[in-house]
């Protein structure tokens, strides 16, 4: 039998490689913006806001995903240094932030240009299944509110599983929620490390999802920049 046709699940990393995250917190982060006048106490305009969150995010998520730091402090360190960034000392402005930015971020229904056409035609003959290092309650509540949700047999994230991405771990518990076999089993993602690197490392095959075409060394079995060339390879 050809390889793959092999294939029996099909396991995706959600944000970024589904759910627009950049597209929806920018919009979450936009109405906060002006919710709190933040432009009266200096931090410039929504632009630099959105900017600055996003070089502080990536980089406490990067220590989430080395197991340096908590979920809680994400939580608690993310608008502080925001703020902090503008010259602003506000504890209670940053618990804010913070508290609504989880509340209203996750609500955001914007997905990656072809998501629904690609799942539409994939759930015919896979088993489709999420499976990310983001929190419990958020992310199910992304799916739901984009209505994602019917699309999936198991959704894993790190709270559930005990383990984050890369680690082999999580993998298998992955695809034995899935009731699914690392070699009928291949993972979608946009992370080098975490999704593709992990899987790899794991034993089962990969596509990784590419879609600003950056330049790398990698070993996938395959690379995709738009999520309507799934179709070419299923």
């Amino acid at each position: 039998m050809d390889k793959i046709n092999s294939y029996k699940h099909i396991f995706f990393d959600l944000d970024h490689t589904l759910w627009d995250y950049e597209k929806n917190s920018n919009e979450a982060l936009g109405e906060l913006f002006l919710k709190y006048q933040l432009k009266n106490l200096g931090v410039g305009n929504s632009d630099h806001f959105n900017l600055c969150f996003d070089e502080v995010n990536q980089s406490l998520w990067r220590e989430f995903n080395k197991n340096k730091i908590s979920r809680d402090t994400i939580r608690e360190q993310r608008f502080l240094k925001i703020l902090n960034h503008f010259n602003i000392d506000d504890q209670d402005l940053s618990n804010k932030l913070s508290d609504e930015y989880l509340m209203l971020c996750p609500t955001k229904p914007h997905l990656i240009p072809y998501a629904f056409e690609v799942l539409d035609y994939l759930k015919e003959n896979y088993q489709l299944h999420i499976l990310t290092n983001g929190f419990n309650d958020v992310q199910k509540l992304k799916l739901e509110k984009s209505k994602l949700q019917s699309y999936f047999s198991t959704v894993v994230t790190s709270d559930d599983a005990g383990y984050k991405k890369p680690m082999s771990s999580i993998f298998k518990f992955a695809i034995d929620t899935a009731n699914a076999k690392k070699h009928e089993s291949i993972m979608i993602g946009d992370n080098l490390q975490t999704d593709i690197l992990g899987a790899r490392n794991f034993g089962m095959d990969t596509i990784y999802f590419n879609p600003k075409k950056e330049q790398h060394k990698s070993s996938v079995t395959h690379e995709i920049d738009c999520l309507s060339k799934l179709k070419s390879i299923f």
